[in-house]
């Protein structure tokens, strides 16, 4: 019979063996896996294109100073002071677009008087200070929406007067 010593190292060695042959796997799966995920050297294409280029597209002509047609100072006033009714009335504030409104029935009046001193017509003008005073009863009676867009609907026809 063995004694318990030798019996002791028999297992011992055997296990030394084990986890030798386990730490060589281990470590051939580590220099398998480092070599799989190396990347390869880039490949580079070579085209060749034809003996003649093509010819560059044109470039578009720009005109850098377009004719504009001349502005007409006191339309453009008017429709200024019109857009400011429109900025009191999208607040919600009446007092203030009723002032508004009446700076910008002034304004109107002085570019329907300047344009019948140059000689034009001013139906339009004229058309558009009838139509303040619809927004203006539209305002006081509340109707802030309607008199929005109202008030959109003649700042749209200043704009195409004002050239």
């Amino acid at each position: 019979m063995r004694h318990w010593g030798e019996i002791t190292m028999g297992l011992h060695a055997r296990r030394s063996i084990v986890w030798y042959a386990l730490l060589a796997v281990g470590c051939g799966l580590l220099v398998w896996a480092a070599a799989s995920t190396r990347r390869s050297p880039p490949v580079v294409e070579i085209v060749t294109t034809g003996a003649h280029p093509a010819p560059p597209a044109p470039t578009p002509y720009v005109n850098d100073k377009p004719e504009l047609p001349p502005r007409n100072p006191e339309v453009e006033q008017a429709g200024d002071r019109i857009a400011e009714v429109e900025v009191y009335l999208k607040k919600r504030q009446g007092a203030a677009a009723l002032a508004a409104l009446t700076r910008a029935r002034r304004a109107t009046a002085r570019a329907l008087e300047a344009r019948r001193q140059k000689g034009s017509r001013g139906d339009e003008l004229a058309a558009t200070l009838k139509e303040l005073d619809s927004v203006q009863r539209a305002i006081e009676r509340g109707q802030f929406d309607d008199a929005h867009r109202q008030l959109v609907a003649l700042d749209k026809n200043l704009d195409r007067l004002e050239y």
